[in-house]
């Protein structure tokens, strides 16, 4: 089971992975190969090179834009305001979704804060992803939440997170003590989506683990599992590998999603 991505507007570059061989990557791999080419955005490629400085100049395009299309959405764009428009995503998101101006800007504004947060939190690790509009996803098979790693390696494929919403794993990496409980969604869906990492190896250690742990026991009232309960789903569910030599400098020259192959 192979998996081609193509980026750049005229597919200048290709990149091959090669999917682990067991029944979760077949199901999803069967999936992905009959989903049509729509997908959420096509510019969620981070650390690639960009600045803090970039990354706010193309939110204040967007935001510009918002103001022109929607003027009662921001009110003005003082910082608290931004900080609402970004908490408030997902009923935006539902708001708006015939709105396919407003809907996309909102989704572009969403991951350019999810960018700079990384930014400015020291997160300089490289890695791209998209996610396949409309797919609902399927129930997640059991056997999948045993194989959620927090761990990543250099060019290993993973499942994107498939909700709106945030994840065990990225609570922890926010120290998210806040959130409201409906706004939490552990990964139990299967959908079409691909979290590419180029970044450098991360490997949880056992103080690391430790420290989670001690996280989790903070919010623990708001979880429906127990510690070490599969079903946290900790992490991402890995796919497959690169099957090649990766240029990042390249990739950097055509942060675009064209498309994919599966064969």
């Amino acid at each position: 089971m192979l998996i081609d991505v193509y980026l750049g507007h005229n597919k200048e570059v290709t990149l091959t992975y090669k999917l682990y061989n067991n029944n979760v990557t077949q199901l999803f791999y069967e999936r992905l190969s009959t989903q049509k080419n729509n997908v959420v955005s096509r510019n969620e490629f981070y650390n690639f090179g960009e600045s803090a400085q970039d990354i706010k100049q193309e939110l204040n395009t967007i935001i510009d834009k918002l103001k022109n299309l929607v003027p009662e959405l921001l009110g003005n764009d003082d910082a608290e305001n931004l900080n609402q428009l970004h908490i408030n995503f997902p009923a935006n998101e539902q708001k708006y979704k015939n709105n396919k101006p407003v809907f996309e800007l909102l989704r572009d504004f969403n991951n350019r804060i999810h960018h700079l947060e990384r930014l400015q939190k020291g997160n300089v690790n490289t890695a791209f992803l998209f996610t396949v509009d409309d797919d609902p996803g399927v129930d997640l098979p059991e056997e999948a939440y045993s194989m959620f790693t927090p761990d990543k390696k250099f060019g290993e494929l993973y499942m994107n997170y498939p909700h709106v919403g945030k994840h065990f794993t990225e609570l922890y990496f926010d120290r998210d003590v806040d959130i409201p409980k409906d706004q939490i969604k552990l990964t139990d869906k299967m959908a079409s989506g691909l979290y590419c990492w180029l970044g450098d190896n991360v490997s949880m250690s056992k103080r690391r683990m430790l420290d989670m742990y001690k996280f989790f026991l903070t919010i623990e009232h708001k979880l429906p599992y127990s510690w070490q309960d599969p079903k946290l789903a900790i992490g991402y569910l890995p796919l497959g590998t690169i099957t090649h030599d990766i240029d990042i400098n390249t990739i950097s020259q055509h942060k675009h999603l064209h498309s994919w192959k599966c064969y």
